[in-house]
């Protein structure tokens, strides 16, 4: 049944538990790939790089728009990515002929032997990410996941289940991509998912330090901050320096923010299955479980 009628899920404060919730599997999960990636691939290059040379190498003289559709990157990471790429050596890039606006990119010798040396790190992540699956799972899993991060809506993504595109990793990034989008047209733009969490998190944990809070949220310690000050300027959260450590700050939640989470939550609920529209309610459920699982929350 959908999560919303498992009544003994929701937390002793009254909130659906975070574990419930897409968005935050899906933070979790692309978390955990992020930290798989370093540790197997380290340094030779990031999860979005990988993204980017993999699209050039299936559409060799594409455009840099349409990479960072098949990316699932944003303009402005797109841009990054390729200037470090044409940095290292590993793309070129040129004038489209017959439209200057545009660049068309493609892999030199160097950047198709590296991308050949990574296909089978990239392999070894995935199999780590899905690790808590049996094969069986795994392939309903990529197959529920490719249609949560409507994989199929992609210009130009095509449909081959090999495809780059389709590889775990990248569709968690897509999907994390789609409920950002669905979070920010259902709530107006007056919550961010993280904003959310952290809400949540200090409704049931009053006085918890920045560190915890992090982890609890599955945000980083950059985000986390920034988040914190966001919520303190609109009154919703207080911090304050630890009294036994003045390097520690300790958030909790004020009568203002409580109000707030209240009254957001029932849209966080009702989005839960927009971004899940495309799987039937049956196989919600299990998608939901499996996600949790790959994401390695502690109950799942």
């Amino acid at each position: 049944m959908p999560f919303e009628e498992q009544p003994a899920r929701v937390a002793a404060a009254g909130h659906v538990p975070l574990g419930a919730l897409c968005g935050h599997l899906l933070r979790r999960a692309q978390q955990h790939h992020t930290e798989v990636w370093a540790g197997v691939v380290g340094p030779d290059a990031t999860g979005p790089q990988y993204a980017v040379l993999s699209a050039v190498e299936a559409r060799p003289g594409v455009d840099q728009r349409t990479v960072g559709a098949l990316a699932s990157l944003d303009r402005s990471t797109t841009a990054q990515v390729v200037r470090r790429l044409e940095t290292r050596g590993w793309l070129t890039r040129v004038t489209d002929p017959a439209d200057r606006r545009r660049d068309l990119l493609g892999l030199t010798s160097s950047g198709a032997a590296q991308l050949r040396a990574l296909h089978p790190r990239a392999s070894i992540v995935q199999d780590r990410l899905l690790a808590p699956l049996s094969a069986r799972e795994r392939s309903a899993f990529v197959r529920d996941l490719a249609a949560v991060a409507r994989v199929e809506d992609v210009p130009g993504a095509g449909h081959g289940p090999d495809a780059p595109w389709r590889i775990p990793g990248h569709l968690l990034r897509r999907a994390q991509q789609v409920h950002t989008a669905i979070f920010a047209e259902m709530l107006g733009g007056a919550l961010t998912g993280p904003q959310y969490a952290v809400l949540h998190v200090l409704d049931g944990r009053p006085g918890v330090d920045q560190g915890e809070l992090g982890a609890r949220t599955g945000l980083d310690r950059s985000t986390t901050a920034d988040v914190g000050a966001r919520l303190e300027r609109r009154g919703w959260v207080t911090r304050e320096r630890d009294p036994d450590d003045a390097r520690r700050r300790r958030l909790s939640l004020t009568g203002e923010g409580r109000r707030a989470l209240d009254e957001h939550e029932p849209r966080v609920l009702a989005l839960q299955d927009v971004v899940l529209a495309p799987l039937p309610a049956r196989a919600r459920p299990s998608f939901r479980a499996r996600l949790a699982r790959v994401a390695r929350l502690p109950d799942a």
